[in-house]
């Protein structure tokens, strides 16, 4: 009996040593693993690279040029993801909100790709918009639309004219949370220059109208 009880505690001690006291090429191979998360972690520290940057602040719904940008080199755990790195990916793109200066730019900061020329001679201007007007919440940033402002009913035994805008290029659909208000989303347009004093006069009371081409 005894020896049986001594026979198990010794099998015991030595299973016992197998889990707690490493084999040589088990040392050898956790050494290696913390060796190379050490030598990976000092990579990424020490990796630099340079990217395109603001030189200045940038205001919001603005187009880049190829002035507004300079080189700055970060180190690589300091890049955010979707970064975009050289000039060609940001010039001619628009901002989306107002870019402090030398912060690295993301998709989600500025615009698609669009015809640059679709900006020339252009003002933002923010629209108050219904879920109707904004199609269900499908209106989005790029797309091409005709605005119609519908002026107030007068006394005129005639009744007014609506405006048309054609081919107005959607900036931005912002949401905006009023609690009391009709209006719960703000769509930036890019509104032709000759036409701002016109939009001016007739938009004071107008019912606005965005429709959009299948």
């Amino acid at each position: 009996m005894q020896l049986r009880l001594k026979t198990r505690h010794n099998i015991y001690r030595f299973l016992m040593q197998l889990l707690f006291k490493p084999s040589l090429s088990q040392w050898i191979t956790m050494l290696a693993l913390f060796v190379g998360i050490l030598g990976a972690t000092y990579l990424e520290t020490q990796t630099k690279i340079e990217i395109q940057v603001p030189n200045r602040d940038l205001p919001a719904y603005y187009q880049i040029k190829p002035g507004d940008l300079s080189s700055k080199t970060y180190a690589q755990k300091d890049i955010p993801s979707q970064i975009l790195k050289n000039s060609q990916e940001l010039v001619n793109r628009y901002t989306l909100t107002k870019i402090p200066k030398q912060k690295p730019l993301t998709e989600k900061l500025v615009s698609s790709k669009i015809d640059p020329n679709r900006l020339v001679d252009t003002v933002v201007v923010g629209i108050p918009a219904t879920p109707a007007m904004i199609l269900g919440g499908n209106l989005q940033a790029g797309d091409t639309v005709e605005m119609t402002l519908v002026p107030t009913t007068t006394k005129a035994k005639s009744l007014p004219s609506p405006v048309v805008f054609p081919n107005i290029l959607v900036l931005d659909v912002n949401s905006v949370s009023q609690a009391s208000a009709s209006s719960t989303s703000v769509v930036v347009v890019a509104l032709p220059l000759k036409r701002q004093q016109e939009f001016a006069s007739k938009s004071l009371g107008a019912t606005f109208l965005l429709t959009r081409k299948l």
